[in-house]
């Protein structure tokens, strides 16, 4: 079932507005996290964040350009897919509590986390970006912008995963993953 993009443009644009305040509320202004005590390389954000945003833009920009007909189908599967990003970036969030941080740093009495989400992926906010970015694309049908995920954001994140495996380790020990150190 497919519809016109005209047809589609104002549940696209409440929708945008809603994800854009709660994406920007969630990221910049999160407070309760405890003093910092180091950080480490700074720039993985600013690259992160212009990549984000330049393949939201691509795919709205997409949407406009090239995009015919929606699939209400591929876009409903897009809605469920940002549904999941959303929810798995809260809980990441939420168990974080005060470690939760847009930069790699070690704050004031950081504690390793390993339980809630934690316990299940080491690195659940990365997914939740993967999942954000994938699903606005399916959302509206912009099939160039979904490669962009996977070709820009994924090796993105997975250079700051690396990083902030580094990081960890270095602070809390070789053994920081290790079963022993997981508890519900």
């Amino acid at each position: 079932m497919t519809i016109s993009v005209q047809e589609f443009f104002p549940v696209f644009v409440v929708f945008f507005v809603l994800a854009i305040f709660d994406r920007i509320s969630d990221t910049f202004f999160k407070s309760e996290t405890k003093p910092t005590k180091e950080i480490y390389h700074k720039w993985t954000f600013s690259v992160l964040l212009l990549a984000y945003l330049c393949i939201a833009v691509f795919s709205v920009g997409e949407f406009f350009l090239n995009v015919e007909k929606i699939s209400l189908w591929i876009s409903l599967a897009g809605v469920m897919i940002y549904g999941c990003g959303m929810i798995l970036r809260k809980r990441a969030i939420n168990d974080l509590g005060g470690n939760w941080s847009l930069h790699i740093e070690v704050k004031e009495g950081h504690e390793l986390i390993t339980c809630g989400i934690y316990k299940f992926f080491k690195h659940p906010y990365c997914l939740a970006v993967l999942f954000e970015l994938s699903g606005l694309s399916l959302i509206v049908n912009a099939f160039y912008a979904l490669i962009l995920v996977f070709i820009i954001q994924a090796p993105l994140l997975l250079l700051r995963i690396i990083l902030e495996e580094k990081v960890l380790t270095s602070h809390f020990g070789r053994d920081v993953y290790s079963k022993k150190n997981y508890r519900v």
